[in-house]
């Protein structure tokens, strides 16, 4: 099965920062990251603000009204929209808000809808606790901190810890996906990080909380993403180079969450619904595009997606050249660890935007050779003594739906 009446007609992205005292890189207001992505996305679609009639929003992790969508609509210039939708799914929130905007297309509510996502602005004189603030419930502060977790590095560092343990080491393999997507970065423009790096520097790099290391941690960014979605009709009527949906697939909360194994996620299960809702299977993909706010999360997607069997990961990523002219391309823009996480509201929309790039042939110095179609995922929700609980599976196809 395929989204018959809908295509991704275009994207956008800002240029990553991270203002200090120290540099006098931009920093603009969340609201403005919005309306610069949106003003990307439109253009590249040759559509104006008026003629879009959706509205998607993934929620930013700074602390917004509850009525904050419709106050961004007013503030972006939207004055009758027929639909707003909202993701609230932690990092890894493109990859649904995505699909509920194409199910929005296809049911016929709307012919377009814009999604957006955007980091909470790291302000110059303020640390990342502006970007990452606390959790008003008092949920990490009662049941996380006192186990001595200072958020998501200290939860994942567990998570590695484990795995090492019960089927080896793979500091040399973690190296290799990260100087392979630093590389891709090299030849990403809008990336953060813009210079190589070595499988030495970044197993020597600062330690942060054992076995993750600096250059195992996403770099947070303030920026701005979109995607514009269309019926295949309003499509038609523009120049642009469509992308299908091809198949979709999501899972919340799943055995993970009562521990089944320490390291295991549900992105299989995500993962089986995708590739049955397209009809196509692992092997069929030109290249991948996964959330990586850790290498090893990389890793244990990689299993769970049908590429390696559980504890094996390491041995295929030792086997497979990863990079954008490689075997099985991997996160060909540099992924969220070199171009940079804007918050958790702009997160997984580095993976989208980037697949949207690769099928319409936009890669440049990275582009996939032959790409016709790409798995795209998203992650979130870490939590104490397991691992991430929200999954997301886009599968992606270059041109009109079949």
């Amino acid at each position: 099965m395929v989204l018959e009446d809908t295509v991704i007609a275009g994207v956008g992205e800002t240029a990553k920062s991270r203002p200090s005292e120290r540099n006098d890189q931009p920093y603009h207001t969340l609201e403005e990251y919005f309306w610069r992505a949106a003003r990307e996305t439109l253009a590249d679609a040759g559509l104006a603000f008026t003629e879009i009639d959706g509205l998607g929003v993934a929620r930013p992790s700074v602390e917004t009204p509850y009525r904050y969508p419709m106050m961004l609509a007013e503030t972006l210039g939207f004055e009758d929209l027929a639909w707003v939708t909202v993701t609230d799914h932690c990092g890894g929130q493109a990859v649904p808000l995505v699909t509920q905007a194409a199910q929005a297309i296809e049911s016929g509510v709307v012919d377009s809808i814009l999604c957006l996502g955007a980091g909470t602005p790291k302000h110059p004189e303020k640390g990342s606790g502006e970007v990452f603030p606390r959790d008003p419930r008092g949920f990490d502060r009662e049941y996380v901190a006192p186990f001595g977790m200072q958020g998501a590095n200290a939860l994942l560092a567990l998570a590695q810890q484990r795995y090492t343990h019960e089927y080896g080491p793979v500091r040399d393999q973690l190296a290799e996906v990260y100087v392979t997507q630093r590389d891709h970065a090299t030849r990403n423009p809008l990336a953060y990080f813009d210079e190589p790096v070595t499988a030495e520097e970044y197993k020597n790099s600062e330690p942060i909380a054992d076995p993750i290391r600096l250059f195992d941690c996403v770099v947070p960014v303030n920026a701005g993403f979109g995607v514009l979605l269309a019926s295949t009709d309003l499509a038609g009527e523009l120049d642009v180079d469509p992308v299908s949906i091809r198949g979709f697939g999501h899972s919340y909360n799943p055995e993970v969450a009562q521990q089944r194994t320490f390291y295991g996620m549900g992105i299989e299960a995500a993962a089986e619904r995708a590739y049955g809702m397209a009809g196509l299977g692992p092997g069929e993909m030109d290249f991948l595009q996964l959330y990586d706010d850790y290498p090893i999360v990389e890793l244990f997607q990689l299993e769970e997606l049908g590429y390696a069997a559980r504890g094996e990961g390491a041995d295929f990523v030792a086997e497979t050249d990863l990079s954008y002219a490689g075997d099985l391309p991997l996160n060909t823009g540099g992924g969220q660890l070199c171009v940079g996480q804007a918050g958790v509201g702009g997160a997984a929309f580095v993976q989208v935007v980037e697949a949207v790039r690769q099928l319409r042939g936009e890669g440049g110095r990275r582009q996939v050779p032959g790409a016709e179609r790409g798995l795209v995922t998203g992650v979130g929700a870490g939590q104490y003594g397991k691992n991430l609980t929200a999954h997301s599976v886009g599968i992606l196809e270059r041109g009109w739906p079949a």
